[in-house]
């Protein structure tokens, strides 16, 4: 299923539409004849409305992915340009690139440059909050600007690219690490002026020593490089395609003329269904297809989405959209419920519930991050190193973490984690937090395996014959009772201050005696993130339900600034701090369902 058009200000689909087609907001004559040929002397460029029949030749041979240059560059660069104007139009356009792309595409991208108007006032209103952007005149001209400096070799400006329409994209097709395809495909508004500004690139490669021939490809011209330095290219049904070879603009116009398309593959439906419809761009990745190509590599590097192992993973899926207090990144990962474990199905499909860690963290906090489930996922994974690594399993034994008794089967699930400033030569401080369902045994566990690390401040001495050795101080341990909860601390001789404590049924360790002390203060009644407003406000936008990450940007700010004298301070000021002023948090969120994962990274611009 392709994207459907926005629903902002659009009008419907033609009385005699077909599912699967796409068509125009602003309908003109079909391509062909209407248009000038090239000048007089010139190759002919491709201009080709769909067609029946015709025979594919032999695919093209496959080159490993490579740069095609500065034309594609250019090309892709231009697209914020050329947008500009029809993004200041609140209308919205229909998609017009992924019934083009090949369904054997490993990875799609596609970027809408008119989107619906509700995305276009959002982003506006985004873009005002940042004044060092400038206005659309200001902004056009930098765009320009840019495009000048990209095109000036090969004799062309950012006149020469106003066709571009309401849509670029990109696929690539990937068969082995050294068998690669792709191209890029651009919507054009102006065929016309589209088959000039290829003419004239190409004429601009020439000029460089670029060596170009014409091919035929089922009733449709193609000009193809000699080599995979410079692109070849084509115009497909009112569609710019440059691809890194003859074979990838050769599959392009083989979907366009009724093979099977990305659009219609029930993968990338299922995928980017999930996603969210009203959107600036959308990226997806068959990773079951790169797996087969990739997955042992992969596999052996111990590779995991964090949930399961990536021989279950699908698809993936990512969209960007503007809101209209921030924008937002989606991302999707599909499961296939065949290739999941009995251990991660369960943790997909566990029940949600607060995780009341989130409520111990200082409302002072400069970060955080909570998590749920975390036990059988963790689990599963050290499992998995077990199984494969004898002496790994034997050595997890030893230090307590697995086994009868052993520290994973302590865990509840939940952990959060606190960065919070802190007073000395580092200003930042954090703590680590982990539910127990035996306080008990949880403090013995820290007792016997913190106290046990060689966190002693190293030395060296040496006599006076020139022998030198390294030594070690030796770490001391004391405790102290803060709010009536017992509090074991480096006391002296540690490089790092590590403190520790188990309050209730949350062990906490932090990177000092203060860090463990905020918390019990937070335990006692003290205030906690959770219902500081700036918290509650920023992480409405995402998903909490099994995971939260919460980045608080001005008070990040804030402490970097405080590292640096008055004078270099004023400096970060004006060259750092005044363009990230109007963030007032990033934060993401996660939810997990029976085969598949969201989260949304969001950046907080009210």
């Amino acid at each position: 299923m392709s994207d459907q058009p926005p629903t902002d200000d659009v009008a419907g689909p033609p009385a005699d539409a077909q599912p699967g087609d796409t068509w125009s907001l602003d309908p003109r004559s079909k391509t062909g004849g209407g248009f000038p040929g090239p000048p007089e002397g010139a190759l002919p460029i491709a201009m080709a409305e769909v067609t029946e029949g015709g025979e594919a030749p032999p695919p093209a041979r496959r080159r490993g992915l490579k740069v095609a240059g500065i034309a594609l560059a250019a090309v892709l660069v231009l697209a914020g340009a050329a947008g500009a104007a029809a993004f200041m139009l609140l209308r919205g356009s229909g998609e017009v690139i992924l019934n083009k792309v090949p369904a054997s595409a490993d990875v799609v991208v596609t970027a809408n440059l008119d989107p619906a108007a509700s995305q276009k006032v959002n982003l506006l209103r985004i873009v005002s909050r940042f004044p060092a952007v400038g206005g659309p005149d200001q902004l056009q001209q930098q765009l320009n600007q840019t495009l000048d400096d990209v095109l000036r070799d090969v004799g062309m400006t950012h006149d020469d690219v106003r066709w571009v329409g309401s849509e670029v994209g990109l696929y690539v097709d990937v068969r082995s690490a050294q068998e690669t395809s792709y191209a890029a495909l651009i919507a054009t508004d102006d065929q016309s002026a589209a088959v000039e500004s290829l003419q004239k690139l190409r004429a601009g490669l020439e000029s460089k020593g670029a060596t170009f021939h014409s091919s035929d490809h089922d009733g449709v011209p193609i000009t193809v490089s000699a080599t995979s330095d410079h692109p070849s290219f084509a115009i497909v049904d009112g569609v710019v395609v440059l691809g890194s070879d003859e074979g990838a603009v050769a599959a392009v116009i083989d979907t366009a003329h009724g093979g099977p398309s990305i659009a219609d593959d029930a993968n990338f439906q299922r995928v980017t269904g999930a996603l969210p419809q009203s959107r600036l761009g959308v990226a997806f990745v068959d990773t079951a297809q790169l797996l087969g190509t990739f997955g042992d590599v992969l596999g052996a590097a111990g590779l995991t989405t964090g949930v399961t192992s990536l021989d279950a993973l699908e698809g993936v899926g990512v969209s960007v959209s503007a809101e209209s207090d921030g924008l937002a990144l989606d991302t999707v990962m599909m499961y296939d419920d065949a290739k999941l474990s009995d251990v991660q199905r369960q943790t997909l499909s566990a029940a949600d519930h607060p995780n009341p860690l989130i409520d111990l963290v200082p409302d002072d906090a400069l970060g955080m991050y909570a998590v749920e489930h975390l036990d059988a996922a963790i689990a599963d994974q050290v499992g998995r190193i077990g199984s494969s690594d004898p002496h790994a399993d034997q050595e997890l034994k030893r230090l307590g973490v697995t086994g009868a008794g052993g520290l994973l089967s302590q865990l509840t699930g939940d952990v959060a984690a606190a960065a919070s400033p802190e007073q000395g030569t580092i200003p930042v401080g954090g703590v680590l937090m982990v539910g127990t369902n035996d306080p008990a045994a949880t403090s013995k566990w820290l007792d016997d395996s913190l106290q046990s690390l060689p966190l002693g401040a190293s030395g060296a001495s040496c006599s006076s014959s020139g022998g030198c050795r390294i030594t070690h101080e030796t770490t001391r341990w004391a405790t102290e009772s803060h709010g009536g909860v017992t509090v074991t601390y480096a006391s002296s001789g540690a490089a790092l201050p590590v403190a520790y404590a188990v309050i209730g049924d949350v062990a906490v360790v932090g990177s000092s005696r203060a860090q463990v002390e905020h918390v019990i203060d937070v335990h006692a009644g003290g205030a906690a993130i959770s219902t500081a407003a700036r918290f509650t406000s920023a992480t409405a936008s995402v998903p909490t339900d099994d995971g939260v990450l919460y980045l608080d940007v001005p008070a990040i700010v804030n402490v970097i600034r405080g590292q640096f004298p008055p004078a270099e301070a004023a400096s970060f000021d004006n060259e750092i701090g005044k363009s990230l002023k109007p963030i007032e948090a990033v934060v993401a969120g996660t939810k997990n369902e029976p085969d598949l994962q969201r989260t949304r990274l969001f950046i907080w611009i009210p």
